[in-house]
Formats: structure tokens, C-alpha cells, sequence
């Protein structure tokens, strides 16, 4: 495959949440082309990122790749580091209105309280985030709290209505297509003021 210097892709897509949901592997699932990634082995767990043995590598820069859709322009999709810290790397990835899909668990014990930190994090990169925004939860029905689509609809709802609330596995390629079209559609749909 040529090398291309510069952005080929009409959209382009952000993928942005919690350490360890799975980003850079819903890139992975979704691109196209080779994924330039950047994960790197992890030297050690801190408070922001879960102790979690199988997870041996963290992004801490942007992943990129590209999703070819039939019947539509490229587009380029941008995985982000889950951790805080990163929270400029993020804010890049999110500029001049990239489209967001919001990752998060559905398994964990405080799922809709770190869905609602994430949600206010994202709008305090930007504050029009929510215009351009769907929301992938992943690990739905998985032994934990037994959330499910409602609850996290209902929770993020409060903060921007008409947000899609979808259940997602990044490993699968049909789960990834769907956030990543319900986030374009949402982006290109005129809103009415309320």
C-alpha cells in the first residue's frame, strides 16, 4: 500500500473513555488500513489506571485508521489514551468537531457514576461535544452490577438528550461499524434549539 502524507479521509471520528475499554482495539476492528498505534508497555498501575493483569499496554498518543465505508466518504477514526493525564493528547484528537464515540463499561460497580465523569469531562474539552456524540457500552450483561442500556440512557440523558446509547463490543466489527454510524448520523442532523 502507498504511503499518503496528509488527510485523505472527508470525517473523522474520535474514540475517547476509560483506560482498558477497548479503543484501540475498536480501531483495530474497524480500520481499513494498518493501524499506526501508540501503545506502549506499561511500567506500573496508578490510581487512574485499574490494576488489570492483562492488560500489558497503554495509548499514550493518538491511534489512527481508516474506515472505508460503501456508499459513504473515508473516514478516520482516532483512538485516544483513557488515562487523564493525557487529557491534551485527547483534546486534539477532538478538535475542529472530529465526531465522538464515548466507550465505557457496563460491568463495573460505579459504570453509570464514571459514564456521568466522562460525559462532563468531554464537555469540558468542548462544549458542544454532546451535538456530536454516541455513546458504546461494552461488557453489558457481564457478571457486575446488571446495568443495562436504560440505565446508562437515563443517567446521560440529565447532561444531553438524544445521545445513542448503544451496546458494543470493540472486537466486533459490525458493533464498532453501528457506534461509529449512529455518531456521524447524530453529527450531521441539524438540532432545533430546545
Amino acid at each position: 500500500m502507498p504511503s499518503v502524507v496528509g488527510l485523505v479521509a472527508q470525517e473523522r471520528v474520535a474514540f475517547v473513555g476509560p483506560f482498558g475499554v477497548g479503543k484501540t482495539t475498536a480501531v483495530r476492528t474497524i480500520s481499513d488500513v494498518t493501524v499506526a498505534d501508540t501503545d506502549v508497555r506499561r511500567s506500573a498501575s496508578t490510581d487512574a489506571e485499574p490494576a488489570d493483569a492483562a492488560k500489558r499496554t497503554t495509548t499514550v498518543g493518538i491511534d489512527y485508521g481508516e474506515w472505508h465505508p460503501v456508499g459513504r466518504p473515508r473516514v478516520a477514526v482516532y483512538g485516544t489514551p483513557g488515562q487523564l493525564r493525557f487529557d491534551m493528547v485527547r483534546a486534539n484528537a477532538m478538535s475542529a468537531g472530529a465526531t465522538l464515540v464515548l466507550w465505557l463499561f457496563g460491568d463495573r460497580l460505579d459504570a453509570l457514576d464514571e459514564a456521568e465523569l466522562w460525559l462532563r469531562h468531554l464537555h469540558t474539552i468542548d462544549a458542544r461535544a454532546y451535538e456530536r456524540l454516541s455513546v458504546a457500552v461494552t461488557r453489558l450483561g457481564a457478571p457486575g452490577p446488571g446495568l443495562d442500556l436504560a440505565d446508562f440512557r437515563a443517567r446521560l440523558g440529565a447532561h444531553a438528550s438524544g445521545v445513542p446509547v448503544l451496546a458494543a463490543d470493540p472486537r466486533a466489527r459490525h458493533d464498532v461499524e453501528r457506534v461509529v454510524r449512529a455518531a456521524l448520523d447524530r453529527a450531521t442532523t441539524p438540532r432545533t434549539e430546545q
